[in-house]
């Protein structure tokens, strides 16, 4: 991959046999270009980030998930269907999450 590095002083600066004029910017392989020139890599903060309680629940077993169903609203039972049918897409969840659907389907 190659890695732009910008000469943003006044004195030509060297990288590898490679002169860089003030101003200029040249592209090197990642390799031949020094750690003090490289891009800075943010951090990614996993802290930060809320969790998802239906993800959450979706990492549990089938029987846990399917017995917390019938309290959850629809809005939350569908979302739950997708991220389950993105992820491991377990038969006994989807059924079940069918069945309540209907359910509180007909119930309206």
């Amino acid at each position: 991959m190659k890695i732009p590095v910008t000469n943003d002083t006044a004195m030509p600066i060297y990288v590898g046999a490679a002169m860089i004029p003030p101003g200029e910017t040249r592209h090197f392989e990642e390799d031949d270009v020094p750690h003090h020139l490289r891009p800075q890599v943010a951090e990614i903060k996993t802290e930060d980030t809320p969790l998802d309680p239906l993800a959450e629940l979706l990492k549990g077993t089938v029987p846990s998930v399917v017995l917390a169903l019938p309290d959850m609203s629809i809005a939350d039972i569908e979302r739950l269907g997708d991220l389950e049918q993105q992820g491991q897409g377990r038969k006994g969840i989807l059924s079940a999450i069918a069945e309540i659907m209907l359910a509180k389907a007909g119930a309206d």
